[in-house]
């Protein structure tokens, strides 16, 4: 947990922060874009890597929709 300060108007916990609210947040939920922590030494885990992962190259070709035949005798 962190003990952080609101930098701007937020929701967190069940209620909206104001501006210079203090409160605790877990370390993974800070966030920099409305708060600080109050210590200023302290540093922001580092997040996962989220890019998507690469495309999978398809090396058999695409097989192509083969026309529909009417089965049905003429009349």
């Amino acid at each position: 947990m962190v003990k952080v300060i609101a930098t701007a108007k937020g929701y967190f916990g069940g209620r909206i922060r104001e501006i210079d609210a203090k409160f605790s947040v877990p370390d993974e939920m800070f966030s920099d874009r409305w708060m600080k922590p109050e210590d200023p030494e302290w540093t922001p885990p580092k997040k996962p890597d989220t890019k998507p992962a690469a495309k999978a190259e398809n090396k058999t070709p695409a097989k192509t929709a083969e026309p529909k035949t009417d089965t049905k005798p003429a009349v």
